[in-house]
C-alpha cells in the first residue's frame, strides 16, 4: 500500500479498514505539509497526527478525527504547531499543563449542590434572627429536591449559562405548573444573588392563573357531613381552618400559649407569618367553643392545640396520599376529581370564607385585616371582583335618585323587596329569628 499520497476528501474516504493500523503521509499537494499524516487504526477511525523533531527528539502532536476535522484544517494545525516548536517549545506539554490547570479549576469550582448549601446555612441563621421562616426553608429545600437537584446539582455554576438557566426553567414547566416554574426560577435567583454572574437574573416570572375555587353553600353543608365521621381533632382542625380563614401551617402549629382566651384572640407570631410581624385573629363564638373543649381535654403542659405526638413536629400535618384526613373528607363530601386541580384544597377554605365575606357586602379591608396580607392591594387583586353587594346598593340608590323613585319608597317597600330575593330556606330562617326575638 502507498504510504504517501495527496491528502484530499475522496482520497481519505476511500481508505480501507485494516487488519493492522498504518499510517498515511501527506505528500504530493500544493498545501502539502511535511510531517502531517493519517493514522487508520482497525476500528476504522482516522485521525491526523503531527510529527516533526524538536530537541533533537521526536514529538507526535494528535490533531482531531477525520472527518470532524477537515485536511485543510489539520493542515492549518501542522503548521501552527511547526511554528511554535521552531520557538523550541512543545505542544504536547503545552496541552497537558492546559489540562492540568482546568482540572485545578474544575477542583476548585463550586457545583450547584454545594451552591445550595451555602444557601441553607445563610437561610437558617437569617431564621435564628428573625429575618426568615423556618417554613420557608423546609418549601425551599423540598423545591430544590423534587425540580432542581435531579437536573443540576452535579454542574458546577460557571457551567450554567442564561440558554441553560432558561432551558432548565422551560423543561420543569413542562413537567408542572406555572406556579412551580416561578418558585424554581426565584429560588435559583436568590442561590446566585451573590455570585458575579447570575444567568437567571434576566428571566421574568410568568403570569399564573390565580385560583377562584371557592365552596358554595351546599358544598360546605357537604363537607360538614363529611365531617362527623372523622375523629374530634380533625373535624375540629377543618372547623378552624374554615372559620378563622388562616394559613394551614398556622393552624396546624397553633399553640395554647397564643390563644387569648378573655379577649377571643389568636396571636400568631411573627415567625409563623409571611408579613413578618405578629397577626391578630379575632375569634368566633363557634371557635372560641371549640378551643375551650380542647383546652379542658387537652394534657398537662399541652404545647399544641391540635397535637400528634409520633410525628417529628409535635402537631398535626398535611399529607397528600390517600390515608390522608383531607382525603378522606373530600372524598366523602364528593369534593374530589380526577381532573387536575378540580380537587377542593385546603387553602380553598380560606378563599372561601374570604370570598363569602366580600360577597355578602363586607369590604375589602376587613377582609385583608382578617387574612394578614402585607399589602390591601394583594387582597383586592383576588377579591375585589367579588365584592359586587356594595357596588349593587350604590347603584340602586343612584337609579332611584335618577328616576325619582327614591322618596316614594318606604324603608318597609325596600325590606319587602329585599325579602323577596330571599330563598325559600333563609326567609324560614328569617321568621324563626323573628319569632324568638320578637314574640308579642
Amino acid at each position: 500500500m502507498n504510504t504517501d499520497i495527496p491528502f484530499t476528501k475522496r482520497a481519505l474516504e476511500q481508505l480501507e479498514k485494516p487488519l493492522k493500523r498504518y499510517k498515511i503521509y501527506d505528500i504530493g499537494h500544493k498545501s502539502s505539509v511535511k510531517g502531517l499524516f493519517v493514522e487508520v487504526l482497525v476500528s476504522g477511525k482516522k485521525t491526523f497526527r503531527f510529527r516533526r523533531k524538536h530537541l533533537g527528539r521526536a514529538v507526535v502532536v494528535s490533531l482531531g478525527n477525520f472527518p470532524t476535522i477537515t485536511i485543510e484544517n489539520a493542515r492549518k494545525l501542522a503548521l501552527k504547531h511547526a511554528a511554535t516548536m521552531s520557538q523550541g517549545l512543545n505542544p504536547n506539554e503545552e496541552k497537558r499543563d492546559k489540562i492540568q490547570q482546568a482540572e485545578i479549576e474544575r477542583a476548585l469550582a463550586m457545583s450547584m449542590a454545594q451552591l445550595f448549601e451555602i444557601y441553607v446555612s445563610e437561610f437558617e441563621l437569617k431564621i435564628k434572627t428573625g429575618e426568615r421562616r423556618e417554613k420557608s426553608l423546609k418549601d425551599a429545600q423540598a423545591l430544590w429536591r423534587k425540580h432542581l437537584a435531579p437536573r443540576v446539582a452535579k454542574l458546577l455554576i460557571e457551567e450554567i449559562t442564561p440558554v441553560d438557566a432558561n432551558n432548565l426553567l422551560k423543561k420543569i414547566l413542562s413537567q408542572n405548573s406555572v406556579a412551580i416554574r416561578n418558585k424554581c426560577l426565584s429560588l435559583m435567583k436568590s442561590m446566585f444573588s451573590e455570585q458575579e454572574k447570575n444567568p437567571f437574573a434576566k428571566i421574568k416570572k410568568l403570569a399564573d392563573t390565580k385560583r377562584e375555587r371557592i365552596l358554595n353553600q351546599l358544598e360546605v353543608r357537604n363537607l360538614l357531613d363529611a365531617l362527623k365521621y372523622e375523629p374530634q381533632i380533625y373535624q375540629d382542625v377543618v372547623m378552624l381552618l374554615l372559620l378563622t380563614g388562616q394559613r394551614k401551617s398556622c393552624v396546624f402549629t397553633m399553640e395554647w400559649k397564643e390563644i387569648d382566651h378573655q379577649r377571643g384572640i389568636w396571636l400568631i407570631p411573627t415567625s409563623k407569618m409571611k408579613v413578618k410581624k405578629p397577626h391578630a385573629v379575632p375569634l368566633t363564638v363557634e371557635v372560641m367553643d371549640i378551643l375551650k373543649r380542647r383546652s379542658q381535654e387537652a394534657k398537662q403542659g399541652e404545647q399544641y392545640v391540635f397535637p400528634a405526638p409520633r410525628t417529628q413536629t409535635g402537631h398535626i400535618t398535611e399529607k397528600s396520599g390517600k390515608g390522608s384526613f383531607w382525603w378522606r373528607i373530600t372524598e366523602r363530601a364528593g369534593l374530589r376529581s380526577d381532573e387536575k386541580g378540580e380537587s377542593v384544597t385546603i387553602h380553598d377554605l380560606r378563599r372561601t370564607i374570604a370570598s363569602w365575606s366580600v360577597m355578602r357586602g363586607g369590604n375589602i379591608q376587613t377582609t385583608s385585616k382578617l387574612l394578614g396580607h402585607s399589602d390591601i392591594s394583594i387582597t383586592a387583586s383576588t377579591y375585589a371582583h367579588l365584592d359586587v353587594e356594595q357596588v349593587r346598593t350604590e347603584l340602586g340608590i343612584t337609579t332611584a335618585q335618577l328616576l325619582g323613585t327614591d322618596i316614594q319608597e318606604s324603608k318597609v317597600d325596600k325590606l319587602v323587596k329585599e325579602i323577596e330575593q330571599l330563598s325559600g330556606e333563609e326567609r324560614s330562617e328569617l321568621l324563626r329569628i323573628l319569632r324568638i326575638n320578637y314574640r308579642a
